[in-house]
């Protein structure tokens, strides 16, 4: 088990700013990094906020990196389409007809299809988009 803890001071930090933040994907990153702090392992945390593991990780990562501010620069990734215009068509009428049972799964097919990968966080940010 990775070491997750935070200092009390840590949590303080992230609790004050989870109340400020309006974008709820700042929100999630900032929950999973505190549900984290006491020790919990990141797959309990994941599962409760219905996140990839992996994701919950490199949240927490990410803070102990470069603090906050590295968490909430998040909000920027991913705002941009790696696909184009015919290819978000094309994806969003294969998902039409075609179900997925994860971001993952469809990830996967997204880069067999044309060759761009996607995290699965990223591919939910994009399906999300897309409605």
């Amino acid at each position: 088990m990775n070491d997750y803890r935070l200092s009390h001071a840590e949590l303080a930090e992230l609790r004050a700013a989870h109340h400020r933040v309006r974008e709820i994907g700042e929100a999630h990153r900032i929950n999973a990094v505190i549900l984290l702090g006491p020790g919990r392992w990141a797959r309990d945390v994941a599962d409760a906020l219905l996140l990839d593991p992996e994701t919950v990780r490199s949240d927490f990562k990410r803070h102990k990196k470069g603090g906050l501010d590295d968490l909430l620069r998040m909000s920027d990734i991913g705002s941009e389409d790696l696909l184009d215009s015919t290819q978000l068509r094309a994806l969003d009428a294969r998902l039409q007809s075609t179900v997925y049972p994860t971001a993952a799964d469809v990830a996967r097919y997204v880069e067999q299809t044309w060759g761009v990968r996607y995290t699965p966080s990223g591919m939910t940010a994009l399906l999300h988009r897309l409605g």
